[in-house]
């Protein structure tokens, strides 16, 4: 075999592993999404610690027939997550005329020694005036122990079941914000 077929070869093998390697990675993810829609998810914001700025009632978003969650856990930037809440802001603003229906809940389980920086730093949020939780339990996943470690699957929609409709952050992908609008606009 002379140089040039010998260089295509081992890219040819290069490029088929590489279709291999994404093929198993799109595998695995639909896998973990599979494993959050067959199982319902468990709010148990009773155990929680409750923060927020307006005078809202803890309660008035319990009920609510769709459920946005975004769950930032210990292994994550706490302090990162609760710096960008203020990215959310629009997203909810254009999702008020759906207020009656629609809830939101922020849960951040941070590390132990972080608790307190954590808190203050929501606290102290100036133009974020929505509902946030401390999970200083960890009930959230304990609750939930078919939750996927990875981040990516830590934001999903839910229905008034708690079953989960939709895995991602519409903030970061534009096909999940679709499908968010298109599930938030039926319902």
């Amino acid at each position: 075999m002379n140089k040039f077929m010998l260089m295509i070869f081992f890219l040819f093998l290069l490029v088929l592993g590489y279709a291999y390697v994404c093929n198993d990675d799109t595998r695995v993810m639909k896998e973990k999404i599979g494993i959050l829609k067959q199982n319902k998810i468990s709010l148990p914001l009773e155990r929680m610690k409750y923060i927020c700025h307006r005078s809202m009632g803890e309660n008035t978003q319990i009920n609510k027939s769709l459920k946005f969650v975004s769950y930032s856990d210990s292994m994550a930037c706490s302090s990162c997550a609760v710096d960008k809440l203020y990215t959310w802001i629009d997203l909810i603003r254009k999702t008020d005329s759906y207020e009656d229906r629609l809830g939101y809940y922020f849960i951040f389980f941070p590390k132990m020694k972080e608790w307190a920086n954590v808190e203050f730093a929501i606290a102290t949020l100036s133009h974020f005036n929505y509902p946030v939780y401390m999970d200083t339990l960890g009930i959230f996943e304990r609750s939930n122990p078919h939750l996927p470690h990875n981040q990516m699957f830590h934001t999903f929609l839910l229905d008034e079941n708690n079953n989960v409709l939709l895995v991602g952050n519409p903030l970061d992908n534009e096909k999940i914000e679709e499908m968010f609008w298109q599930i938030v606009e039926k319902s």
